[in-house]
């Protein structure tokens, strides 16, 4: 390529001087952090690695301390630590994490030299599938002054299995009692978190997006909670590590395969079937480290089983929802450095007949990655995945059926550094893209055809500065630290190359710590280009659609057709007594530019599109307390989300205003006593019995009200031709003038779940469980019919019968 040619692609499309002040920031800052990178890897005198529990898995919060010189570090969500300023020779590690033995290390360093280790630390008294370790830094009732968890819920499996469900717990169950999360219905209903919709929240698996997360029977997920390792919901204000949703991001880890030895385990329900499998591959390797695999398959057969043990429902029908998820991964790991291979699918149908028939089909894979260069304090982590999925409903209200697909890949490569014991710096590059085909034909026979190649590119970068009061002059004296702020400044800068637009997207998190309280405040602004091939007035949306925002959107408020929000975000943390949790949070999401699919097109000049603005606010308690039997959580949601076409500002169909849950778990007696764990290994350190319940209250959902009914003649097929007097019209709807004018009743529900435990011969676990949904057999509304003038509720009592083994 010649001089010019290369001068010329280089100044291509800029030709303001905004434009290529822009171009110019992202290179500033990259040569900014690589000048800052030599300085971070030129420290001298550090310690740094990882700390894994037997299985390979991150510990979370463990403390890492050199004994003789009163200085040390935590484990960060990754399970690594930095310990910065050692001097040359012989040190002694020792780690500690409850509920584990202390772990003693020597290490040997020379002068000005970084070294990296792997520590590996044990559980106490064995328990190969015990659940009484968590490995995470969360501690009831223990406000964790480091980290910015305002916004942000951590959840992990345990959690998950204390809740009541139907069939198997299932993160979709789990997250109907999050602050801020509500879902419109059991059957086709959708998730919506914050004021925000489906499409504005993204969902990542070890990385790569998963274009939908649930299933149509809205109480099940496409993951297994039994490979899962960790959730986060950032439901406000997240970092700038993560972008292109305007709403919430929620990420999920899964676990790697048992490194030391073979495990399966095996559940059956009157809604599913499942096995996973998992071991090493090859021989065990001693220490830390190794090489595994796990596969996990899950079938429902709810449309069959419902038939004999639900005919009450849905007027004999039953429950027609069917699904299959799979799932493999394979990681090979030092402890330190690692590297996971996975592939997923999920199939998903629905045969009601009337008034639709629905499936979807969707698979993707990739891989991740994590590297701790040597004599470096960099830490290189990176991903690579794509994801594909199809959708088709067939309607008897509709003469054609709708289709929909998108195939996209995305992948990033992140640079990470702690630069002392508790701040960090991070900076990444992410890009991805994406197909979408859609087709829709519309009531007066229009049809709506889209088909769009995008991609897109992000720079991002974060900084975490923890200022510290020190109560003695020996700044190394671990009992004389305070953590009094925290400061989290990010950037992100989103090429979006369809638009031909940079957004520039700065976010800050910060949190105030005193005594027994936290003060937190964040904000952010973010954008986005996938929308919805549906209607955000729609109550059931069986049919999720995906599209690519237009780039000639008519009466687009911003200068791009880019869907765009801000967000600020408040919380106080409050430590009570040991082992309970108080927050409130307040928080604000103004949505100020939104695209949404034209339902009232009538005329092929119509625009296929309408620009809408919005608000959504809201404030939630939070209360949590755990002990080694009790678990009781509670929280109380006011809230309000409003959209505002130009002609009038309406509450949306999601508009819960009062939201409630509140959810009890007691574990009794225990499957070995003491004296056995104390005398040898043992397998399953668990409870005998366990009892939970749930109980959740909301208030009415907003709906547009009908004022009556007329002949709807169609002028597609012969114009002005058409004869009217002769023509059999179909029947069509007066709505009222007022969208969402009226409000549906309370919304009420208690689910019960016990479980029983049998230990056999220190080899397999047997678990049986009866479980009540709906237990008083509340009659809830979930939509009125028009039609056929009838009300549709959500599901009756449904009760299960379960067992789960494990080996």
């Amino acid at each position: 390529m010649k001089k010019k040619e290369v001068k010329k692609l280089l100044t291509h499309q800029v030709t303001s001087p905004f434009l290529q002040r822009v171009r110019i920031i992202p290179i500033t800052l990259f040569i900014a952090f690589l000048s800052l990178s030599s300085l971070v890897m030129a420290q001298a005198g550090t310690i740094r690695g990882s700390v894994t529990d037997e299985y390979g898995e991150p510990v979370v919060g463990a403390n890492v301390i050199i004994w003789e010189l009163k200085t040390g570090a935590a484990t960060n969500p990754d399970g690594l630590f930095s310990i910065p300023k050692v001097p040359g020779g012989k040190h002694k590690l020792r780690v500690t994490y409850l509920g584990m033995d202390t772990l003693y290390q020597e290490v040997e360093m020379e002068e000005g030299k970084s070294v990296t280790v792997k520590l590996q630390m044990k559980e106490s008294g064995g328990g190969v599938f015990g659940d009484e370790v968590q490995i995470t830094d969360q501690v009831l009732g223990q406000i964790q002054k480091r980290e910015i968890t305002t916004g942000v819920t951590e959840i992990t499996p345990r959690q998950i299995t204390m809740m009541p469900s139907l069939g198997t717990p299932d993160l979709a169950q789990y997250l109907q009692v999050l602050p801020g999360v509500v879902t419109t219905g059991d059957q086709g209903g959708q998730l919506y978190i914050r004021g925000g919709t489906p499409i504005q929240n993204m969902v990542l698996l070890d990385g790569a997006i998963i274009y939908t997360p649930f299933h149509s029977i809205g109480m099940f997920s496409v993951f297994d909670t039994d490979y899962l390792r960790s959730v986060d919901v950032y439901s406000a204000a997240f970092p700038a590590q993560y972008g292109g949703r305007i709403s919430s991001i929620m990420d999920i880890r899964t676990r790697n395969g048992n490194f030391k030895n073979f495990g399966i385990k095996a559940h059956l329900n009157p809604i599913s079937a499942g096995l996973l499998a998992e071991g090493p591959l090859g021989k065990p390797k001693a220490g830390s480290g190794g090489n595994s695999y796990l596969l996990s398959l899950r079938e429902s057969h709810l449309d069959q089983t419902s038939l004999a043990l639900y005919n009450y429902v849905n007027d004999t029908v039953g429950l027609p929802f069917s699904f299959i998820d799979g799932y493999g991964k394979v990681t090979f790991s030092d402890g330190g450095n690692y590297l996971n291979l996975f592939a997923f699918s999920h199939n998903d149908a629905v045969n009601y007949g009337f008034p639709a028939d629905y499936r979807w089909n969707s698979f993707g894979g990739g891989t991740n990655f994590q590297l701790l260069p040597l004599n470096s304090n960099m830490i290189l982590t990176g991903n690579m995945a794509f994801s594909s999925i199809k959708s088709g409903l067939a309607s008897v209200s509709e003469q054609f059926p709708r289709s929909s697909g998108i195939n996209g890949f995305n992948g990033g490569l992140n640079f990470a550094y702690i630069l002392n014991s508790v701040d960090d710096l991070a900076f990444g590059f992410t890009f991805l893209g994406f197909n979408t085909n859609y087709r829709f034909t519309n009531s007066f026979g229009l049809i709506t055809e889209e088909s769009a190649d995008n991609t897109e590119a992000a720079f991002n970068m974060r900084y975490k500065k923890i200022i510290r009061k020190f109560l003695s002059k020996d700044h190394t004296q671990l009992d004389s630290i305070i953590d009094r702020v925290v400061l989290e400044p990010s950037l992100r800068m989103h090429y979006f190359n369809d638009h031909r637009h940079v957004s520039f997207e700065p976010r800050l998190r910060t949190k105030f710590n005193f005594n027994h309280i936290s003060f937190t405040l964040a904000g952010g602004l973010f954008a986005q280009n996938l929308i919805a091939a549906t209607s955000d007035r729609d109550v059931v949306n069986l049919f999720q659609g995906f599209l690519a925002a237009p780039p000639d959107l008519n009466d687009r408020i911003k200068n791009h057709s880019l869907q765009t929000a801000a967000h600020g975000l408040t919380g106080i943390e409050i430590e009570l007594f040991k082992g309970m949790e108080t927050t409130v949070e307040g928080w604000v999401k103004q949505f100020t530019q939104l695209t949404n699919i034209n339902r009232d097109k009538i005329f092929p000049s119509d625009p296929d599109y309408v620009t809408e603005t919005g608000i959504a606010y809201g404030t939630d308690l939070l209360v949590r307390y755990q002990n080694e039997n009790w678990y009781v959580y509670g929280n109380y949601g006011l809230a309000r989300v409003q959209r505002d076409n130009g002609d009038q500002i309406y509450p949306t169909v999601w508009d819960r205003r009062h939201n409630a849950n509140l959810v009890v778990s007691y574990r009794g007696g225990k499957l070995i006593n003491d004296e056995q764990k104390i005398a040898g290994k043992v397998k399953f350190d668990d409870s005998k019995w366990e009892l939970s319940g749930r109980w959740a209250l909301g208030s009415g959902f907003p709906f547009t009200q009908t004022q009556g009914f007329f002949e709807k003649i169609d002028f597609n097929s012969n114009g002005a031709q058409t004869d009217y007097t002769t023509q059999n019209g179909n029947l069509g709807i007066l709505y009222a003038d007022k969208i969402n004018g009226g409000r549906l009743p309370y919304f009420h529900r208690l689910d019960l779940t016990a479980k029983r435990r049998w230990a056999i011969k220190n080899r397999f676990l047997l678990e049986a469980n009866v479980s009540l949904y709906n237990t008083y057999n509340r009659k809830n509304v979930f939509y009125f019919d028009r039609i056929r003038f009838v009300v549709v509720n959500q599901l009756p009592i449904l009760p299960s019968v379960g067992l789960t083994v494990t080996y």
